[in-house]
């Protein structure tokens, strides 16, 4: 079953910035990170990962609202994806 995960960029210091909203089931997690370095690498290289850098992904029950509605203001006409 598909679910929506927010994804934060992590900084070396461990400091965590949302970045984005993806939906995805189970088995798409393990691989979740190297398929959103591939869609930023085609569609906006300037947002790649720097040194030291990582994605974490969070289920959408799990993160924060101040940080979901960061993405995803609650008045919004879209979400990302």
């Amino acid at each position: 079953m598909r679910q929506l995960y927010l994804v934060y960029r992590v900084m070396p210091d461990g400091m965590r910035h949302p970045e984005t909203i993806m939906a995805m089931g189970e088995d798409d997690l393990k691989n979740a990170a190297k398929t959103l370095d591939q869609l930023i690498a085609d569609d906006a290289p300037e947002q790649a990962l720097r040194q030291g850098e990582r994605w974490e992904f969070v289920a959408q029950d799990d993160a924060p609202l101040a940080d979901w509605e960061e993405i995803a203001p609650p008045d919004s006409r879209s979400m990302p994806y």
